[in-house]
């Protein structure tokens, strides 16, 4: 799994299947498209899995749901 930055402040996860390993590095066969940025840092930690599936559906929620009173 990997995040892609959408813009604007949205994210967006993405399932990815990998290919091939050497050193530091791994091939990424499906789920991005060159060019896209893909997040590989970030100031937070998701540390269960239950926190993992609400963190990734908050980057998918649209603005406008979080502008609700």
């Amino acid at each position: 799994m990997v995040i892609v930055a959408k813009g604007e402040g949205r994210f967006q996860p993405r399932a990815v299947k990998l290919g091939m390993r050497g050193g530091d590095q791994v091939e990424i066969l499906e789920g991005v498209a060159e060019g896209e940025d893909v997040v590989t840092s970030a100031n937070f930690l998701i540390d269960a899995e239950s926190n993992l599936k609400a963190a990734l559906q908050s980057f998918t929620q649209p603005a406008a749901a979080e502008s609700k009173p």
